[in-house]
């Protein structure tokens, strides 16, 4: 499973208006329980925010990745999303976020296919091409396909 296999243009968003990473999580979830994705949007809503409490997914650059392991993952998807305001996400670089990548990853893909999807993202994110590139552009499939070929377009 890659990046590419779970994360569509209905599952990309612009200018969320979440001002806190709580109700960043939960407005990026209910467009996950929008599709179908989630059994139980509430359970995996207090997955992903108990796993909050271990350690930031704010991986810096003002990008936040977070996830949560939950039975009520019906298939496997990412939500990609920027937002209009900066978040405090108590980021490794203390800086604020306001490009999220929620990960909903299912039962049966969580054997190690849940850490595959956080390195390619993060090995991705270490672009500066990429990450410009997802900062910069409007079009939900221009965010697909440089997260797929890792290579802005001109």
């Amino acid at each position: 499973m890659e990046v590419k296999d779970i994360l569509t243009k209905e599952l990309v968003v612009f200018d969320l208006e979440a001002t806190t990473k709580e109700t960043a999580i939960r407005e990026m979830a209910e467009i996950l329980d929008s599709k179908g994705i989630l059994a139980d949007k509430e359970a995996y809503i207090q997955a992903v925010l108990d796993r909050e409490t271990h350690a930031t997914t704010g991986i810096g650059n003002n990008i936040a990745i977070p996830h949560g392991k939950s039975d009520s993952v019906k298939h496997s998807a990412i939500v990609f999303a920027r937002t209009k305001n900066q978040i405090e996400w108590e980021s490794l670089d203390d800086e604020p976020v306001n490009m999220i990548f929620l990960l909903a990853i299912s039962d049966s893909d969580k054997t190690d296919a849940h850490l595959k999807i956080l390195a390619e993202i993060a090995t991705k994110l270490m672009d500066d091409d990429i990450v410009a590139g997802l900062k910069e552009t409007r079009d939900k499939e221009e965010v697909i396909r440089i997260l797929n070929e890792g290579v802005v377009g001109v």
